[in-house]
């Protein structure tokens, strides 16, 4: 039986789970990281990509100021240290990304530095950045696109070979999710 109980300002809970990205910004020798579930595509040409975050983030300023970021996907195997990204300012642990894990890459087209461990890095320049509210969206344009080629089909990620992460907060706990792929038979049915 549906319902309509529900208080409005819950109603993004009912998107998760979400795909989980690392975003890199700062510089090589002072990096700036946070974890977010908050992003999406926008526009496909020219390629934009938008991520949200709210301003008393360390990352908000670090972003506005340098005009770049990178989107870092992880993969499952990366889950501790992605976890810990989230849960720990910049401010409070500046080296946190070294710290869950990470090696910070130079970046080919951005200040911004990318994780050499997250198999697909997009490298983004700021292009906008508009309030929604309690969170503002990052608009970034991918000006360049690293992928390990071991990962990806004939069109985009090869789930099969790559395995991304989804959050989902709950009220008693943080949960991430694995993707469980079809087999071939459940796919026939």
């Amino acid at each position: 039986m549906k319902t309509s109980n529900f208080d409005l300002n819950n109603a993004y809970r009912f998107l998760y789970p979400r795909l989980t990205i690392i975003v890199t910004s700062g510089t090589i020798t002072e990096p700036s990281g946070l974890t977010i579930a908050w992003s999406t595509p926008l526009s496909v040409d020219p390629p934009l990509i938008g991520v949200l975050i709210t301003k008393k983030r360390f990352s908000y300023n670090v972003i506005s100021k340098t005009k770049a970021f990178v989107v870092n996907i992880p993969h499952i195997k990366l889950k501790k240290g992605t976890h810990h990204i989230g849960q720990i300012s910049g401010r409070e642990e500046p080296d946190k990304l070294h710290n869950a894990g990470f090696t910070l890459e130079k970046s080919t087209k951005v200040i911004a530095p990318r994780l050499k461990e997250c198999k697909i890095n997009m490298e983004c320049k700021l292009v906008d950045i508009v309030n929604t509210g309690d969170h503002d969206l990052f608009i970034g344009e991918v000006v360049e696109l690293i992928v390990d080629s071991e990962v990806v089909d004939d069109w985009a990620i090869d789930l099969t070979k790559f395995q991304p992460i989804y959050w989902r907060k709950s009220k008693t706990r943080k949960e991430v999710y694995q993707l469980f792929l079809p087999t071939e038979e459940e796919n026939r049915e």
